[in-house]
């Protein structure tokens, strides 16, 4: 699953391995910058299916493999059990965590092996994932995704980031799917481009300046001097039809009244294509990039923030980790090596690959690769051994049913559609319907807040939560109402069953190397993440104490096969 970094090598090496069946899933389209390290892809290539263009290009290298390409998403239901159940081996490619624990989800309830890579710049990792004898991928809870509170969001933020997640939620705000949750501003989407340059940069930062409370121990922010010494520039952006973006220089900031010209012109340009339906963000639409870079920019000029040239916007606002060619190569290779124990019944040889940038330091250096033991399944894993109960502390008169779908179990918990069974209730979230009043229905229903009786969430209620998508997934959630938890603020706060507490912020965003959206369902080769949960140091020591506690190969009373 995955044919980007990863994938490319993945399959060079199998079919010089001798597989001789292999089907690739991908949703993604090649993309320009995918061609310093993907070298199934050519420049003619750009634009076309990633699997389609992958399986074509690895029978040069073995013309007797049978190959087949699906360009799609692998969380469709026709890659569910019964297609998982064909193969004998799966391989995760991926660059996301959700659609991570959905393949995982699958093979474990297909009961098929998965072997999962993952790079990061210099970063990686292999893990063998099998039912009933290692570790899922959710046994170990992952962290929330990083993020911001909506108050340092839309009124006080203080670092380039704060400002980059503005203006991608004021993106979406404008031309894509509308979102209940508006960080940004209070505002008439249809209002021209330059009354909308007026009402962000001047009107709002107004009202915000009269807040004297928020300013007490900061300075407050300043209005763009639209009447002064940008007079001209909002006529001038109307009625000059010369571009100002071809010459500008991708390392260097623009002036202020390029900037205020640039977001007014792109402004226009995307309020057009939006007529055909929502867009969704994307770093390598020019107009789409630029809208962000200059609102970001000039908001940061109103907080006396340093603004950011185009280049490193784009890095911080598509969460770009430079991939490296290398590490995607020795992962691929220990993906097949450790498939390679799967496939000849050597469960107990395989092992958890973590590779390290390897630097000297001192005298002695770094150890690149680190092999440990894998963990064994935790008997309270909803996916892999059926049990456990969550604890949701969350206030449950003023939170709705929409956040708890959205926010936990789909972000959180990464269900698909789930279905919750109070005893009393039971609701079905299907993100697609055939009757058009069921639908309507259930908007009606997630706008409730958890309390009402339509819903039936309310302080002790025990929610059992399914998801047919994701084959036999069970995963009990026990509600306790707590009256200080804010849906503005911090809407919840999960314990999970191996009591690992996710408190959520009520913005999402990245840190400070990125802002995409944790929801963000690009797939972009760009950022391949890695989950290392455990440092070098402790995947070391852990690594040796498990040796010296089981029949390991490396234990001296047992000879290495």
């Amino acid at each position: 699953v995955g044919a980007g970094g990863i994938g490319c090598e993945l399959l060079k090496i199998l079919v010089l391995s001798g597989f001789r069946k292999i089907e690739i899933v991908d949703l993604d389209t090649i993309d320009v910058s995918n061609l310093n390290r993907q070298f199934l892809f050519r420049r003619e290539h750009v634009g076309q299916s990633k699997a389609a263009v992958a399986a074509k290009a690895v029978l040069s290298f073995n013309k007797d493999v049978d190959v087949i390409a699906h360009h799609g998403n692998v969380k469709e239901k026709r890659f569910g059990v019964a297609y998982m159940k064909d193969f004998d081996l799966v391989f995760n490619a991926l660059d996301n965590i959700e659609a991570r624990r959905h393949v995982n989800r699958i093979c474990i309830a297909s009961e098929r092996p998965l072997v999962d890579g993952g790079t990061t710049g210099y970063l990686g990792q292999v893990v063998t994932i099998i039912k009933g004898k290692t570790a899922c991928y959710d046994c170990t809870p992952k962290p929330p995704p990083k993020g911001f509170a909506v108050c340092t969001i839309r009124s006080t933020p203080d670092k380039p980031i704060h400002c980059i997640v503005w203006a991608k939620h004021l993106f979406n705000l404008f031309f894509g799917n509308k979102d209940d949750e508006n960080a940004v501003t209070e505002i008439d989407i249809s209002m021209t481009a330059e009354d909308v340059v007026r009402k962000l940069f001047v009107d709002d930062i107004n009202k915000l300046i009269g807040m004297e409370d928020l300013w007490k121990s900061r300075k407050p922010p300043s209005i763009l001097d639209l009447d002064g010494a940008l007079k001209d520039t909002l006529t001038d952006a109307l009625t000059d039809a010369k571009p100002v973006r071809g010459s500008l220089p991708d390392r260097e900031v623009w002036p202020v009244v390029v900037q205020v010209q640039l977001l007014i012109r792109r402004h226009r340009e995307l309020a057009e294509r939006a007529k055909a339906g929502p867009l969704s963000w994307d770093k390598d639409d020019d107009a789409a990039m630029d809208f962000v870079l200059c609102a970001s920019n000039l908001r940061s000029n109103a907080f006396a923030i340093d603004m950011q040239h185009s280049f490193r916007c784009k890095q911080m606002a598509g969460n770009i980790i430079a991939a490296i060619a290398t590490t995607n190569a020795i992962i691929s290779g220990y993906m097949v090596l450790e498939a390679f124990k799967v496939l000849d019944a050597r469960i107990e040889d395989c092992r958890f690959i973590y590779k390290n940038k390897s630097e000297p330091t001192g005298k002695k250096q770094k150890k690149m690769l680190i092999p440990t033991n894998l963990e064994d399944p935790e008997s309270n894993c909803p996916v892999c051994s059926g049990g456990g109960t969550a604890h949701l502390k969350i206030n449950t008169h003023k939170t709705s049913l929409d956040l708890v779908v959205r926010r936990i179990l789909k972000l959180e918990l990464g269900l698909n559609e789930p279905l919750l069974d109070t005893g009393e209730n039971m609701i079905e979230c299907l993100s697609a319907f055939e009757d058009a009043e069921e639908e309507k229905q259930l908007a009606h229903l997630m706008s409730q807040p958890l309390s009402h009786a339509s819903v039936g969430l309310t302080d002790g209620t025990i929610v059992e939560i399914s998801d047919d998508s994701q084959g036999d997934v069970k995963i009990k959630l026990c509600i306790i109402h707590c009256d200080e938890m804010d849906p503005e603020k911090e809407p919840f706060y999960l314990l999970s069953r191996s009591a690992t507490p996710s408190a959520a912020p009520a913005a999402a965003g990245g840190g400070e190397g990125g802002a995409a959206a944790p929801n963000d369902d690009d797939d972009d080769d760009d950022v391949e993440i890695i989950d290392v949960t455990k440092t070098t140091k402790q995947a070391s020591k852990e690594g040796a104490a498990k040796r010296k506690r089981s029949n390991s190969p490396t234990s001296p009373s047992k000879k290495p096969k």
